[in-house]
């Protein structure tokens, strides 16, 4: 009995370390936890020491909504409207839109509470241009957006700025001393309209420089299109990404199924274990009392004779 109460002991420890490893999500690794990498660039979830942060995650954001956070972002040397009326300029394309949209939803569907979505991209438009850099979380119904300064872009702003205020960053998301927050309402971010499409042109562009681009508006279409295939190609990833975010989801729940059948297990375990602890107990109290009756009997014998 001793050997069987040992082997249920060792199999309830084994059974509660594994439950600990999976309700824990694998905490004892820290760090990043990447959502997506290729040579466009990554996403990837990343942890908040700061016991004060609390983001609203996990979180299920739409396509068209996280599209409208991607392509509001406009370089700071444009966010004021110029005197020729031309547009900002926009600091994603649309092709670095249909890459982030995606898999910046999975990874808000995926971060927890202590986690902010990390992203690095290498930008289409430019040639040799640094990839943008920035963070990402949920907090209070609002967006926090916070794109590193570079070279190109020293700082951010948004539109429609009516949606958005800006703030200096928090240390936590590790952008530099001069890296500010859009903070974006998400509710009047959903009542705003699309912005338009557009190609994204450097802070630094001068105005011989526009009117050449301007000029040469066909030879730019060739070399950058934006034809009915890409279009094709961005709904085929944007299908992926869907189906990946789908599978992950499936997973969560798989998980999540997993752990309540450990639970149960540990709890059947924890009880059986007391039964035996009890049982065990008796019996010792038993052949305590035992011992004293079988002397008493063996005493009277003696006194016969």
């Amino acid at each position: 009995m001793h050997a069987s109460f040992t082997l249920r002991r060792t199999q309830y420890v084994g059974v509660l370390t594994c439950l600990t490893l999976l309700a824990g999500g694998c905490s004892m690794f820290s760090g990043e936890a990447k959502v997506h990498k290729n040579a466009k660039g990554s996403v990837y979830l990343k942890e908040i020491a700061d016991w004060s942060f609390e983001a609203s995650h996990p979180a299920v954001i739409d396509h068209m909504t996280m599209l409208k956070v991607i392509k509001g972002v406009v370089t700071d040397s444009a966010s004021q409207m110029p005197a020729d009326g031309s547009k900002p300029m926009r600091v994603f394309s649309d092709e670095d839109a249909v890459f982030l949209a995606p898999l910046l939803a999975q990874g808000l569907s995926q971060a927890k509470p202590e986690q902010i979505v990390g992203f690095k991209v290498s930008s289409s438009a430019g040639s040799g241009a640094e990839p943008t850099a920035g963070t990402l979380y949920i907090r209070n119904g609002s967006f926090h957006l916070t794109i590193a300064p570079s070279k190109d872009n020293r700082t951010s702003g948004f539109v429609p700025n009516a949606v958005a205020r800006i703030e200096k960053a928090p240390s936590f998301v590790a952008m530099g001393s001069s890296a500010v927050t859009m903070i974006i309402d998400q509710q009047a971010l959903a009542k705003a309209p699309m912005p338009a499409s557009e190609p994204v042109a450097v802070a630094e562009s001068t105005a011989p420089e526009q009117e050449s681009m301007a000029a040469g508006q066909d030879l730019q279409a060739n070399a950058f299109p934006y034809s009915e295939s890409a279009a094709l190609n961005g709904d085929e990833l944007l299908n992926k990404k869907l189906d990946e975010l789908r599978d992950a989801r499936e997973a969560n729940k798989l998980k999540d199924s997993e752990i309540a059948a450990l639970k149960k297990e540990a709890a059947r375990m924890k009880k059986e274990l007391r039964q035996r602890a009890e049982e065990v107990k008796a019996l010792k109290a038993t052949k305590a009392s035992a011992k004293p009756a079988q002397k008493k009997k063996s005493a009277e014998a003696r006194k016969v004779r």
